[in-house]
């Protein structure tokens, strides 16, 4: 439910924008309701993930110039996420238990380490931000949808992590 609003934040801070700014945003909230418990199995992860992978593309391309990076870092590290859930949902279905449990711990530890990557990523973007500006602000956006993006964006990857953490869970 947290990353759900999270994704609901992140997709209001672009509404005033273009179709082509906000419909990655829009990607996250789908796919992350393919990581609830029940949701159908390892298909509809693997498809949250490419889908999390042609979004994190598209932002990259096309997304709103004031955001474009610290969007990305966070559809990335979605993306990464989704699919470590994937290779969990994968050996909860394996016929030998010690791989499916070697397999499950090797996914956990992708968590980590990719909630450890977004968080230094997102603190390098807001470094390289501040030591150099961007010479264009073409639409740069208020405060508010500053803030909103900021926190629905650190919403849904920890609910995201938390939820691949508890797919691990015996």
């Amino acid at each position: 439910m947290t990353g759900l609003v999270g994704g609901v934040l992140c997709l209001t801070s672009h509404l005033p924008s273009p179709v082509r700014q906000w419909l990655p945003q829009a990607v996250a909230p789908a796919a992350m309701l393919a990581m609830a418990p029940g949701a159908g199995g390892r298909a509809p992860l693997v498809a949250g993930t490419a889908a999390l992978v042609v979004a994190c593309l598209w932002q990259l391309r096309a997304g709103c110039a004031c955001r474009r990076s610290v969007e990305s870092v966070n559809l990335a590290a979605m993306a990464l996420l989704t699919a470590a859930a994937a290779v969990v949902e994968q050996s909860h279905h394996g016929r030998d238990g010690s791989v499916g449990l070697a397999s499950a711990q090797v996914a956990l530890w992708q968590v980590l380490f990719s909630v450890a990557c977004w968080s230094v990523a997102r603190a390098g973007v807001a470094l390289v931000r501040q030591a150099w500006p961007p010479r264009t602000a073409a639409h740069s956006p208020g405060r508010r949808a500053l803030l909103l993006g900021e926190v629905g964006g650190g919403l849904m990857v920890t609910a995201m992590a938390a939820m691949a953490v508890m797919l691990g869970l015996p």
